[in-house]
């Protein structure tokens, strides 16, 4: 093998390089080879669907970063995170939602049209019930009201009553999720509902400051339950 050939075989792929880029939280970096060359975006595309978990949210960070830098590489590949979140593309959906819902939270007029698609993804009961639901979507577009909810309160707050519904879910990680987004969302009357879940001591991942944190559901319920509580307080 000749020494072309050897530095080829250890060299690591764009795949690989953009993931541990991403794990040490080197985002100037990954924004800087982008620039250079825009068709490498696709490869951050393709880590939205990498089997490690913290890679995936990592990736989500990034196409916001991505979103406020260079909005007109973003544009045309908002499309086709929109197809992923459709039935027919036959894909799992997995960090589309939420790469989408961090576009809109950076830059809010890039995706301005597809962000409305995530956030009410769950009025479509066929794909939202535990039936038959893709639960990747519904989890993103959750957590994605939940993102907004300080930077767009309105359209977040459209979908607190349907949030409620899901409180009760047999599925840990959509409780979890829920819990979390009323709290941020600020909606007062599922309190009570909130109230309920305290007790919960299922363990799951959140993603928030960049970090994928282990915590219960009942911790959340009590987190979302002091904001409320202010909420309620200043009145």
């Amino acid at each position: 093998m000749n020494g072309v050939g050897v530095v080829g075989a250890i060299m690591p792929s764009l795949r690989e390089e953009f993931s541990g880029l991403l794990l040490d939280k080197k985002y100037a970096d990954v924004l800087d080879k982008i620039r250079k060359n825009k068709g490498t975006v696709r490869t951050l595309t393709g880590l939205l669907y990498s089997e490690d978990d913290l890679v995936r949210w990592r990736a989500v960070t990034m196409f916001g970063i991505l979103a406020e830098a260079e909005p007109e590489v973003v544009r045309p590949i908002i499309k086709r995170l929109l197809w992923f979140l459709n039935e027919e593309s036959s894909t799992v959906g997995w960090g589309a939602a939420q790469a989408i819902g961090e576009i809109a939270y950076m830059n809010p007029e890039v995706a301005k049209d597809a962000i409305r698609v995530v956030v009410h993804f769950m009025d479509d009961e066929e794909v939202s019930l535990p039936a038959n639901r893709n639960t990747p979507l519904l989890a993103g577009s959750i957590w994605t009201i939940g993102r907004l909810a300080r930077k767009d309160p309105a359209l977040a707050r459209e979908m607190g009553e349907n949030l409620t519904a899901y409180l009760g879910d047999p599925d840990p990680e959509i409780r979890a999720l829920t819990v979390w987004t009323l709290g941020e969302v600020g909606h007062i009357e599922a309190a009570g509902g909130i109230r309920g879940l305290t007790g919960d001591g299922s363990e799951v991942r959140l993603y928030r400051d960049e970090e994928l944190d282990r915590v219960t559901v009942g911790e959340l319920a009590e987190a979302a339950l002091k904001k409320l509580s202010g909420i309620e307080n200043t009145r």
